[in-house]
This record gives C-alpha cells, structure tokens and sequence, in this order.
C-alpha cells in the first residue's frame, strides 16, 4: 500500500513536470479591415504542426516543449506572413496577425537592404516561397538593376546562372537551348509587345525571373532551355516619386521618372505611373537609336476581396536598326581572325528602324473565401513597325577584304491576345493541405508584313575602309527576293491542372498536367497572287506533365528533384522543305538543393539537370532542295548550375553563379552528325557582383561595387567530333561602381568593361555581335516619399 502511494505521488510529479515544460500558442488572424479571416492555415516550420484559424479567426498550438519557432500563415487571396515566437514552460504566447491580400501574379515589392527572398507566383499562380518550388529559380530585383544601371533585358544575364545571348535579335541560349524573346511573359501572362530584334526595356520592370528549364504547364509552349518572367512596377497607396538622369560614354543621355500614391481618401483606388528617354550610347559607326518608354498602373480594391488592376507600358524606338549591326568574319579556322574587322563596323549607314509598341494587362480577382479564389487575366499587346535595313551577309572576301550585303524593306504589325481564366482552392484531407490550381487560357497571336518584304542584293562594302553609298531606294540593286502579304499565325488554346501538396511541413509535392491545341500558319504570297509558302503543322496536340517533390530536412534547406515536359511547336513546316514536321518537345530530369540562412538573407542554390529535346530541325540540302530540313533524333543537354546570393552582414551584399552546361546530339538519322557539339552553348560560364555600403562613421552613405562576367569558347556553328570549326574566344569582362548616398539623393558613378575586353556577345555562322568597349556612366537620382 505505501510502496503504491509512492509510485502515484512520483507519477503526479514527473506528470506535473512535464506539463510545466510545455507551453502554447494561440491567436487570431484577420485582414486588412480587420475581418475575420476563417480557414486560414497556420504551421510551424520545421515540426510536423499544421492547424486553421476557426470561424471567429481563432487558432491554437498545444504541448509545445520551451523554445523558439517560426510560425507561418497562408491563405489564398492573401500575402503569406511569418511570426518569430519564444515558447516558455507553462505559458502561452498570443498573436494577433493581419494579412495582406495579395495577387498570384502581381506583387507589391519593398527593397530592403536585406534583400531577402520573395514569394513567386511564376509556376504557380500562388504566392509561394522560392524554398516550396521544386526547380530553379533566380530573380534580379530593382536594387541589383539600380546598383549596375541595367537599362535592357540582355543586362540582366550577368547575373544569373547560365544564360548569355544567343542571336542578335533577343534570344538567350540557357542550358544549351535557345529562346526567343517573343516567348518572354509579363506579370506571368504572355503577349509580348517585342518584336524580333527588340530587347526590352527595364524602365517599368521591379524583377527579373529566370525560370531554368521549361514551364509548360502555365504557359504552353515556351523556350526549353529556360524562360523569364518580367515582373512590373506595382503601384502603392502611399506617395512616392523616383527619378534619375544619366549620361556617359558615346554621348549617352537618360532620363527616368515615377510616381506612385492613392487617388481616394479611402485609398482603395491607387496608380503609377512613368516615363524613360534613352538617346545614344552606341560606339557602332554612323548607329543612332532613340528610346522612349512610357507605363502605369492603376489598382482598385472593389471590395475586401475584390481588385482589378490594369497595366500598360508604351516603347517608341527610332533608330538606324532594330538591333545592334553584326560584324562580318573572315573564313578561318584561327580564333584570333574573329576581330580582324574593326569593331565599330556598320554595313550600312542608311538604315533606319522606327517602332511603336504597347502592351495593356487586365487582372481581376475575387477571394469568395480564404480557401477559394479566381482569376481572369487578359492582355493585349501590339508592335508596328518599319525597316529599311544593309545587312552584311556571308564571310569577308580575303582577296579584297570586301563583305557582300543585302538590302530588306518591310513593314510589321504583330498584335497579340491573350486570355486566362483560373481559380485556385485550397483544401485539406486527413493531415495534408492541397493548394489546387485549374484553369484554361486562349492565345491569339499574329505577324503581318503587310506590304510583303523586299530584298536586294546591295553593293559589296569593303571592311577595312567602307565607302559608304547608302539610300534608301533599290537603285542599283538586284532584286532577289519580294513578297506581297506574309503573314504568321500562332494561336493556342490550353486547359491545366496543378496540385500543391503539403504532405508534412516538411515534404511537399507538386504535380501538374497540361493539354494544348495549337495551330500555327505561315501564309506568303507573290505579287501576281500565287503561294510561296503555306506551311502549316501536321500534329496539332500536346500533353506536358510534371511532377516534383521537396524535402526539407531543416527549415532552411530544401532538397529536391523534378521531372519537367515542354514542347515548341516548329517554325518550318513547309512540305517543299521537308515538312510538315512534329512540334519539339523536351524532357527534364532536375536534382537540387536550396538555403535560406540568416532569416532567408543568404540564399545558396547548386542544381544537377539533364534535358533532352526531340524533333530538332537541321539542314539537310538536296540537289533539287537547297533549304531541305530533317528532324533529328535527340539532343542532350546536360550540366550543372550553383550559385548565392544575399548578405553576408547588412551592409555587405553579394551574388555569385556558375554553369557548366555540354550541349550536343545524341541520336540523329546520320551517325557523323552524333556527338555534335550545339553552336552557342558556352561549356562554363560565370559571374559575381559585391557591393559594400558604409553604414556608419565618416563614411556613412558611401557605397562601393565590382563584379565579373565569364563567358567560355562558344563555336559559330555545330561542331562536329574532330572537326575544327571556328570559335568565339572566351572573354571576362569587369564592372564597378562607387556612389555616394545622402538622404533621399545618391550619386553614382559606374564603369563597365574596364579592361576594355574586345568580345563577343553571341555570334553565327559568318557574323557575331560585339559587346560594349570600355563605358563610363554618371547618375544622379532622388526618391521622396
């Protein structure tokens, strides 16, 4: 008996103890009016903790041992918000948390010195962490493009991983692969104002996305390699005023300016609005161009779970070219001939480019509660344009160092449609949370030369000491090409499903699929009214699934890995060539691990990917047809992608990647063609940038930065096992910068290529295009708030 009283009096004290040990959280959550916010999802990262707020906002954690979480709250239509919380023995701890709402494309961005990750909405159509995607992300914000006075798309590239430009007219190769420009979304809706040949301007943009590898299931068809996402300027309800003025090198003069506040005292109704001028900055011979940009905003919060924003951006170009002129090559297998022609070549001094181009963006969501929402996203996007452009074709002539030319007039307009209707709903069954994204989006895209296009044969140019006789009309021209109409057709009709799942806190799933009808034509008549081409695809479907997984040992780590599909459909599908051909299609197999350290200011990143792509087109003349094409079999891209970024203290930022990427085919109808190495695809590549501010002492204000751009050999054309084909040498290329920064003004200098590196920065067959020499630029800017 008194043994037993024994046992019970020790079994109420160990009991006692433990309760004493264990403490608890509650709260409350409502939104930005303080409405109560039902169903929203509370978890506690790094344990296996997953709770909703009840009807009257309510929620609690019971049983938690004393210590430190981080304490995380989601709900759709609304910003994700987390909460650093201390548990003591036999307390409880009590929030009270207010969510934001939030937009799945659009998002407001504050820069701060930390420069921690933000939310993505790019694959997902939700505002989830970079951490929670099973795939490559990097994103290049507004402070980055401020600090190295980014201005264009091609800017950007020296800070991330693996990409460099591919052709003179926008592409970009990534992971071995090539895309275009018109591929480029905005706001994570496509339709892009940008014809061939334009890079777009950075003037409204606040972030650069580089998504590594295909993203099918969003947005359809799209670049294999790599896609990017441009993430505009978002307005505020509060006032604040940018503006800046630059000038530099080769009589380069800017001016940018915005502004950004409430129209209603209720300030639910608020804009943005701002404009660029660009004029000079190019050390090409006789090449003027002259930019300007103009965008807004406007957002208005119908009701608490109701908004409509609409977006516009207008880019007006007059310019010798659309693109920078290429400089011709001699035909010689010695990579120091590359640079025999003067830098500052231009084959024609009488072109001329005049382009207007606009893009209006509709987004209107409704949260019918903290688990449902839809959306429906619209755009509609134009370019017109016209060129009279020279264009040095084939390679110098040694004997008397002379390139010939040809000479091309035609007129472009290139409207674009697209809409998007989506509703994302989250769900949970048993302990496991879904966040599922269904939808259906139409594309309606077309390019009209409407006056057909002409080209002549001009006269040869010498390279050396060019006697320019430019004009504008064909007088003493030989005509050798001339349409009457042409015209693209490129439409897209997509259904997709997606599903978020968050098994535990610790592993999620994201699984998608994604069907596509598209039909695409191109039509080119001759004058008499007879068909040149009406080349259309045979096969008009696709399905693209994807299937990825992350595990989070830690709450700071994220170890996952990816199976990714994607397809192009082919540009030439004439049957006089080869064609109707198979549209391309990739798979993606992506292994990686990803860090947030420091409260997510330090975000390392390394990436192990293999993508293969069928059906690409190559050359294959025959004695009867000269541009005959063929599919191939396969060609693989293997590599492998690191990097970080973020501060190492507060006043210390950096960023730093590398790409090592092999490129070549690996299943093809002709055997000597297998092992072929892809033209343009650098085997390592690298780059870093640091900047340093002074935050206290003597010194406070004083900021100062450099940083590296590493690009390896690249070939002109494929090069085949043994062969030796010609190569543009592999360059590095330095940058700096040193301002001054006084409460709301700050004054900066920065140069560029300071070594003055004579480089490449993509390249073809008999031509490449040059990179900047040496380049100086002071900025004075100022922003009131």
């Amino acid at each position: 008996m008194i043994q037993r009283l024994y046992f019970l009096i020790v079994l109420g004290f160990f009991s006692n103890s433990l309760y004493a040990q264990q403490g608890r959280i509650a709260g409350n959550i409502s939104g930005p009016d303080q409405q109560i916010l039902a169903g929203i999802t509370i978890s506690l990262e790094g344990h296996a903790k997953l709770t909703q707020t009840d009807d009257n906002g309510n929620f609690s954690f019971t049983g938690l041992a004393a210590g430190h979480y981080i304490l995380l709250a989601r709900g759709v239509g609304y910003r994700a918000k987390s909460s650093q919380v201390r548990v003591e023995e036999g307390k409880t701890v009590f929030l009270r948390l207010e969510l934001d709402i939030a937009t799945s494309t659009l998002k407001e961005v504050n820069v701060t010195a930390s420069r921690g990750p933000l939310p993505t909405a790019t694959l997902t159509r939700t505002s989830t962490p970079l951490r929670d995607i099973p795939q490559n992300i990097q994103s290049v914000d507004r402070a980055a493009m401020n600090d190295q006075q980014f201005f264009q798309l091609n800017d950007v590239f020296a800070n991330v991983a693996g990409i460099t430009s591919a052709n003179y007219y926008g592409g970009f190769s990534s992971r071995g692969f090539t895309s275009e420009v018109s591929g480029i979304t905005t706001n994570g809706i496509k339709g892009s104002p940008y014809p061939e040949g334009q890079i777009p301007l950075l003037g409204n943009i606040e972030s650069v996305e580089v998504i590594h590898g295909p993203s099918a299931i969003l947005y359809g068809q799209g670049g294999l390699g790599g896609n990017i996402n441009l993430v505009t300027k978002q307005p505020k309800k509060f006032t604040v005023v940018n503006a800046s003025v630059s000038a530099g090198s080769f009589d380069l003069l800017r001016v940018q300016a915005d502004v950004t506040g409430s129209i209603n005292k209720k300030k639910n109704l608020y804009f943005l609005a701002g404009a660029g001028w660009q004029n000079g900055g190019s050390f090409t011979r006789h090449f003027n161009r002259r930019s300007i940009q103009a965008y807004g905003s406007l957002k208005w919060e119908i009701a608490p779970r109701t908004s409509w924003q609409v977006n516009v951006n207008y880019v007006n170009d007059d310019a010798s070219n659309n693109y920078q002129p290429r400089v011709p090559i001699y035909n010689s297998r010695d990579k120091d001939s590359v640079f025999l022609v003067p830098y500052d070549f231009n084959p024609g001094y009488g072109s001329r480019y005049k382009g207007n181009n606009y893009q209006l963006q509709s987004v209107m969501e409704h949260s019918f509660s903290a688990n449902w929402k839809v959306g429906l996203l619209a755009a509609y996007s134009e370019s017109r344009a016209e060129r009279n452009q020279y264009t040095a074709s084939g390679f110098v002539r040694t004997t008397d160092h002379t390139v010939s030319r040809s000479y091309s007039w035609q007129t472009i307009h290139s409207p674009q449609t697209t809409v998007n209707l989506y509703t994302n709903i989250r769900v949970k069954t048993w302990n496991m949370l879904h966040q599922v994204t269904a939808g259906g989006d139409v594309m309606l895209a077309r390019n009209n030369y409407p006056g057909g296009i002409t080209q002549y044969a001009a006269t040869r140019l010498s390279v050396l000491q060019p006697m320019h006789e430019d004009h504008y009309d064909s007088t003493g021209m030989t005509l050798y090409g001339k349409s009457a109409t042409e015209k693209f057709t490129y439409n897209t009709l997509g259904a997709y499903v997606q599903d978020q799942l968050e098994i535990t806190p610790q592993l999620k799933l994201l699984a998608g699929l994604r069907y596509n009808n598209y039909f695409r034509r191109y039509l080119a008549n001759r004058p008499d009214g007879s068909v040149i081409y009406d080349e259309r695809p045979l096969r008009t479907e696709n399905f693209s699934p994807r299937l990825g997984i992350v595990y989070q040992p830690v709450p700071a780590v994220s170890l996952y890995v990816d199976y990714n599909e994607g397809f192009s459909p082919q540009y030439g599908n004439n049957a006089e060539n080869g064609g109707p051909f198979d549209p391309e299609t990739s798979k993606q197999y992506e292994f990686g691990a990803k860090g947030e350290f420091f409260k997510g200011a330090l975000q390392p990143f390394i990436t192990i990917y293999q993508s293969t792509k069928k059906n690409v087109l190559q050359s294959a003349p025959r004695p009867d047809f000269p541009y005959w094409q063929e599919a191939i079999g396969e060609v693989r891209s293997r590599g492998v992608e690191m990097g970080l970024k973020g501060n190492i203290f507060s006043s210390l930022f950096l960023t730093l990647n590398y790409n090592y990427n092999k490129t070549k085919i690996t299943e093809s109808k002709k055997p000597e063609d297998i092992g072929q190495l892809f033209a343009n695809a650098p085997e390592n590549s690298a780059n870093g940038w640091v900047k340093y501010s002074f935050m206290n002492g003597g010194l406070k204000g004083l900021f100062l930065g450099g940083g590296f751009q590493y690009v390896d050999d690249r070939f002109f054309s494929n090069k085949k096992p043994g062969a030796n084909v010609l190569e543009m040498p592999a360059y590095t290329i330095f940058n700096a910068v040193a301002g001054y920064r006084y409460k709301q003004y700050s004054l900066q200098v920065n140069g560029n290529n300071l070594a003055d590196e004579r480089y490449a920065s993509s390249g073809f067959s008999s031509a490449y295009t040059p990179g900047m020499p040496r380049n100086w630029m002071v900025t004075l800017s100022c922003s009131f708030r």
